[in-house]
């Protein structure tokens, strides 16, 4: 898996497979700021579409004894957590939690205290504006301390807009994809093929990597108490047999 690579190599790469010009000089300065945005937007797009196994990581987070409400990592957005999962202390088992918390779930009393079995997204408004952030709200909320919470998801996607910036999703699928794009634009022949071959070179990706597709969590009913919130199945594909961790 070629990761790790320069923009400014993929500049060369995708310059070779559309037909240009490798020779920087040939290509204009806004030409070449137009494919460093195909290029960026590409490998977001492959970031965002499927849970890649290289790029798995974990935070923990320490829970006190009464808050219900906390920050997410810098490193770990809302959109990039797969699932939570909480211990009661360093030595107990890990409890996957469900996603979602209806208004109807809390007592008009108010939350129960005890071990935390639901989570949600909880945002802020003030003054009609809304706070894109929001923090982590757990229910119960936890009644002593000692739990941790640990946030299990991908790594950031990083930006590609320096020539030394390193890709991190598969530099080839990069290139096909954002290659198929620009021929397409330019109602190129062979735009159809390139986007054949981006499409092959990426399904046996996936499967030689491990990966697989990033739903959306559904907003309503019994599927927003699915383990994994964002449809993401961090499990082994068994043809016949499904998913099993």
């Amino acid at each position: 898996m070629p990761i790790g690579v320069t923009l400014d190599r993929l500049r060369v790469e995708l310059r070779a497979e559309t037909g240009q010009s490798i020779q920087y000089t040939v290509h204009g300065v806004e030409s070449q700021k137009t494919q460093d945005l195909i290029l960026d937007r590409q490998q977001r797009e492959l970031w965002d579409a499927y849970a890649w196994q290289h790029l798995r990581i974990y935070r923990d987070v320490p829970l006190s004894s009464g808050q219900a409400d906390y920050s997410y990592p810098l490193d770990m957005p809302f959109d990039q957590i797969s699932r939570i999962n909480v211990a009661m202390s360093s030595s107990s088992a890990w409890q996957t939690l469900c996603y979602g918390i209806n208004a109807t779930d809390i007592p008009p009393a108010g939350a129960p205290r005890g071990t935390p079995r639901q989570w949600a997204n909880k945002v802020t408004v003030n003054s009609g504006v809304t706070d894109p952030i929001g923090q982590i709200t757990l229910l119960p909320v936890p009644n002593v301390e000692g739990m941790v919470m640990r946030l299990d998801g991908q790594a950031p996607c990083t930006t590609l807009d320096q020539s030394t910036s390193k890709c991190i999703i598969d530099s080839k699928a990069i290139v096909l994809f954002a290659a198929a794009e620009i021929m397409a634009v330019q109602k190129s022949e062979a735009a159809a093929l390139k986007l054949t071959k981006a499409q092959n070179y990426l399904r046996k990706l996936l499967i030689n990597s491990g990966a697989d597709k990033r739903g959306n969590y559904n907003m309503g009913g019994a599927g927003s108490r699915s383990i994994d919130h964002l449809a993401v199945r961090p499990y082994a594909n068994v043809p016949g047999i499904g998913y099993i961790s």
